[in-house]
């Protein structure tokens, strides 16, 4: 999964809590999937910021 794809899923969740689509028996379940979505684009977030920090420090000083 890429992040725009778990970016968009994890949108569309929120959008159907906010304006309760989505039944009562189900929630649960899709309040566990948006979590982990978070986590997934927390850690993609992490790791792109760590690897922009690697190649901004291999730049040459001016």
């Amino acid at each position: 999964m890429t992040y725009q794809e778990a970016y968009d899923q994890l949108s569309t969740l929120v959008y159907e809590i906010e304006n309760e689509e989505i039944p009562l028996d189900e929630l649960p379940g899709k309040i566990r999937l948006a979590t982990e979505l978070i986590t997934f684009c927390q850690d993609r977030l992490r790791a792109v910021e760590t690897e922009y920090q690697e190649v901004i420090e291999r730049l040459p000083k001016r």
